[in-house]
C-alpha cells in the first residue's frame, strides 16, 4: 500500500510592499488607518497523480505480477495572491505633510502672521483679519488689533506696541499731562520765550501775557479755544508794557488818571504830575489838584475837632 498524503497549504512570501512610516506618531497631527494591499506570493499543495504498483497474483503469464493503479499526492507550487492589511499614517485632515511633520493648512496667505490650525491665522502684532492683512484701527493695538488704546489728547497708539505717541504740548505714559513750565511742542522739548511772568500755550508757545504786559494779538484755532478756554493769546514774548492809558489784564482796562497822570500798566495806580495829587475819595481815583486835596482835608479835620468836642 502506499502512503496517501493529506492537503496542505504552506506560503512562501516572495515579495512584501511594507509602508515606510516617515512621519513622528508622536505628532498629534498624524491620524492613522487600516488599510489592504496584495502580495505575490509561492504556494504549495498536494496535486494528486496515477502512481502504478505491483502485487502477486496468480498470472501465470506474468510470473504471477499485476499491475494496479491508484491516486497518490506529491507537494507542488503555484503563484497566488494575498490581500495583507497594514497600519498607515497620514497627515490628519487640514494638515499636509512636510518632511516628518504634518503642516497646518490655511487656504488663504496669513499675509502678516502665521498659520497656526486649519485655515486660522495667528497675526503679528498691529495686524488682523482673516489673513492678517489689515492694519489695525487707530483705537486698537496689538496680534489681531484686540487691544484698546489708553491714550488721550489726540494721541495715536503704536499699532505693535500701543505705546502713545503724543501731540505736540502733552507727556506721560497716556499723553494725559501738558508740558512741564516753560516747555512746549513736540514732546515737550522746546524752550517758551514768555517774559515778565507770562506764559506759554504747551503746544503752540504762544504766551499768555501776565497783566500790564502786552505783545501783537492773534486768535487761536477754534479747537485750541475750545481745549483753553482762552479767547486771545500774545503772538510775542510779553516784553512790552501796557500802552499809555491802559492796564491790567490784556491791557484791555482803561486809565482813570486825568489831567495828564498816567497809570501803572499793572496795578492802574495812577501817578499825577507836580501839583496834583491822587483823590481816592470816590472811586476810580483821579488825579486832582493839591489845594483841592489840602481844603477837603482841613474840613475833616475841623469836623473830627467839632465830634470830640461834643462827646
Amino acid at each position: 500500500m502506499g502512503v496517501g498524503f493529506s492537503p496542505r497549504l504552506t506560503l512562501l512570501c516572495l515579495g512584501f510592499v511594507s509602508g515606510v512610516r516617515t512621519l513622528n506618531p508622536d505628532d498629534p497631527n498624524v491620524c492613522s488607518h487600516w488599510e489592504s494591499y496584495a502580495v505575490t506570493v509561492q504556494e504549495s499543495y498536494a496535486h494528486p497523480f496515477d502512481q502504478v504498483y505491483y502485487t502477486r497474483c496468480t498470472d501465470i503469464l506474468n510470473w504471477f505480477k499485476c499491475t494496479k493503479h491508484r491516486i497518490s499526492y506529491k507537494t507542488a507550487y503555484r503563484r497566488g495572491v494575498r490581500t495583507m492589511y497594514r497600519r498607515r499614517s497620514q497627515c490628519c485632515p487640514g494638515f499636509y505633510e512636510t518632511g516628518e511633520l504634518c503642516v497646518p493648512l490655511c487656504t488663504e496667505e496669513c499675509v502678516h502672521g502665521r498659520c497656526v490650525s486649519p485655515d486660522t491665522c495667528q497675526c503679528e502684532p498691529g495686524w488682523g483679519g482673516l489673513d492678517c492683512s489689515s492694519g489695525c484701527e487707530s483705537d486698537f493695538w496689538g496680534p489681531h488689533c484686540t487691544n484698546r488704546c489708553q491714550c488721550r489728547n489726540g494721541a495715536k497708539c503704536n499699532p505693535i506696541t500701543g505705546a502713545c505717541v503724543c501731540t505736540d504740548g502733552f507727556q506721560g505714559w497716556r499723553c494725559e499731562e501738558h508740558c512741564h513750565h516753560n516747555l512746549y511742542g513736540k514732546d515737550c522739548m522746546q524752550e517758551c520765550q514768555c517774559l515778565n511772568g507770562a506764559t506759554c500755550h504747551h503746544q503752540s508757545g504762544e504766551c499768555l501775557c501776565a497783566p500790564g504786559y502786552t505783545g501783537s494779538f492773534q486768535h487761536l484755532s477754534p479747537p485750541v479755544l475750545l481745549q483753553m478756554k482762552m479767547f486771545l493769546f500774545v503772538s510775542c514774548s510779553c516784553e512790552e508794557p501796557c500802552p499809555p492809558g491802559q492796564h491790567g489784564s490784556m491791557c484791555e482796562q482803561r486809565c482813570s488818571c486825568q489831567n495828564g497822570g498816567t497809570c501803572h500798566h499793572v496795578t492802574g495806580e495812577c501817578h499825577c504830575p507836580p501839583g496834583w495829587m491822587v483823590w481816592p475819595r470816590t472811586p476810580p481815583p483821579r488825579c486832582r489838584p493839591s489845594e483841592t486835596f489840602s481844603l477837603h482835608q482841613t474840613e475833616e479835620i475841623r469836623a473830627t475837632r467839632n465830634s470830640m468836642e461834643h462827646l
